[in-house]
C-alpha cells in the first residue's frame, strides 16, 4: 500500500537539517528487502486410468481441475509453482506407460491450479518422437505455460536456456535436465537437455553471464523406486554447486528421497538439494510409489545479496476412489487428511498413514536442516 503525504513548504523546511562547513546530513534511504517463494512439484503423470477419469461425458471434454482442486491453495499461493511433466501433449491416440501423450486439457488444469514453469526434460519426453517434442513446446506456449528442458531445434535452446525469470525483484535462472530418454534417439535437429557436464558447464557460464540471483536445476536423474540418492546423483550434484548452480531439485526415482540445506560456515554458498520429490500424480500405487512431497522455498534479497531465507516440504498423496464405475485421482495434502473420516474410507486411511509414515521416518532421520511444513 502506499501513502502519499503532502508538507507545506514551511514544514518542509522545518525538516531539513542545519548544514555546517565540518558535517553535512545526507538522508538515508531505506533499504529494499525483496523475497519470493517458489514450490517445487515432483513427477506429472498420465497413465490412461488418469485419462479416462479427466473425460467428462456430460460436456464431451476432458477436466483435470478435480485432481488439483485439494492442493491448488499451495500452488497458487507460490509466487512461482515448477513441476515435472512427464508426459507429453503428442496429440490422439492418447497412450500411458511406455510411450505417453495426454489431453491437452491438463495443462490447463496445471494453469488453474497455479502451476507456472514445467520441465519436459526426462526420459519420457522422446516417447512419441519429433511430434512429440515439437507439439509439446508448442501447445505449451499457445496455453502460456513457461517450460525447459526440450526445444524444436538449437536456435530456440540458445535463446531459451537458462531460462530466466524476472518476478518480485529477482532474477532467476532456471536450468532442466535428464539423464536420458529411455534409450529413444533424439530425433534430429531438436534438442534435449541431457546430463552432460560440458553441457553443464556451459549452461552455468551462460547463467551467471546472464546476472542473475540465484540459479536453479530441476533434474531427472536417480534409479528408479530407490529411496537413497546413489553416486550418480551425488557426483553430478557436487560437480553442479563448483560450477555455480544454488538450488537442485530432483525427480524420477518415483519415490521421495531426502533433502539437505548445507549452512556449513566452510561453504564458499549455501547449498540445497532436493534428491527426489517423487509422484506428484500418476496411477502407481505399490508403497512408497503413491505420493510425493511439495518443496517449498523462500528467497530474500537484501542490499543486492540473495539467501535462502526457509525451506520446507508438505507431504502429498493421491487418493484414487471408485466414483461413477471408474476410478479418481485427488492430489491430497496428506497432513491434513491423516485424520479424515469423512473424505477417506478404511482401506485409503491406512494408505495414506502408511506413506505417512514412511515418508517422515525417511526424511526425518536423513534430511539435513529442512522440516516438514504441517
Amino acid at each position: 500500500m502506499h501513502i502519499s503525504l503532502i508538507f507545506s513548504a514551511a514544514a518542509l523546511l522545518a525538516l531539513v537539517p542545519y548544514k555546517t562547513s565540518e558535517s553535512a546530513s545526507l538522508a538515508v534511504e531505506p533499504v529494499a528487502v525483496h523475497e519470493v517463494t517458489l514450490v517445487f512439484t515432483g513427477d506429472i503423470m498420465q497413465h490412461m486410468p488418469q485419462v479416462d477419469a479427466a473425460w467428462n461425458e456430460d460436456m464431451g471434454i476432458y477436466i483435470y481441475d478435480s485432481c488439483f482442486k485439494y492442493i491448488t491453495p499451495w500452488l497458487a499461493g507460490a509466487d512461482l509453482s515448477i513441476s515435472n511433466l512427464e508426459t507429453t501433449l503428442a496429440g490422439k491416440p492418447y497412450s500411458g506407460y511406455p510411450a505417453f501423450s495426454s489431453p491437452d486439457e491438463l495443462v490447463k488444469g496445471m494453469l488453474n491450479a497455479g502451476i507456472d514453469i514445467v520441465g519436459t526434460a526426462n526420459n519420457h519426453c522422446c516417447d512419441r518422437g519429433r511430434t512429440g517434442i515439437e507439439r509439446t513446446v508448442s501447445m505449451l506456449d499457445s496455453l502460456g505455460m513457461m517450460h525447459m528442458g526440450t526445444y524444436k531445434n538449437a536456435d530456440s535452446y540458445r535463446k531459451a536456456n537458462p531460462n530466466i525469470v524476472n518476478t518480485r525483484g529477482f532474477r532467476l535462472a532456471f536450468l532442466n535436465y535428464t539423464y536420458g530418454t529411455n534409450g529413444i534417439p533424439v530425433p534430429e535437429n531438436n534438442v534435449v537437455s541431457l546430463i552432460e557436464k560440458d553441457r553443464l558447464q556451459a549452461d552455468m557460464k551462460a547463467a551467471h553471464d546472464s546476472v542473475v540471483d540465484m540459479t536453479i536445476v530441476f533434474i531427472h536423474w536417480g534409479e528408479e523406486y530407490q529411496r537413497a540418492p546413489n553416486a550418480f546423483q551425488k557426483d553430478i550434484a557436487a560437480y553442479l554447486f563448483a560450477k555455480g548452480a544454488d538450488i537442485i531439485i530432483g525427480s524420477h526415482p518415483h519415490v521421495i528421497q531426502p533433502m539437505e540445506w548445507r549452512k556449513s560456515d566452510t561453504l564458499k554458498k549455501e547449498q540445497l538439494v532436493v534428491w527426489s520429490l517423487g509422484n506428484y500424480v500418476s496411477n502407481q500405487r505399490k508403497r512408497y510409489t503413491d505420493g510425493g512431497a511439495m518443496f517449498s522455498v523462500k528467497l530474500q534479497k537484501e542490499s543486492g545479496h540473495t539467501k535462502i531465507k526457509e525451506a520446507g516440504y508438505r507431504l502429498t498423496w493421491v487418493y484414487n476412489p471408485l466414483e461413477k464405475g471408474k476410478r479418481q485421482y485427488y492430489i491430497l495434502p496428506a497432513a491434513r487428511f491423516e485424520n479424515d473420516t469423512v473424505l477417506l474410507d478404511t482401506q485409503a486411511r491406512g494408505d495414506l498413514k502408511q506413506f505417512l509414515t514412511d515418508s517422515r521416518e525417511l526424511l526425518e532421520s536423513y534430511n539435513l536442516n529442512i522440516s516438514e511444513l504441517r
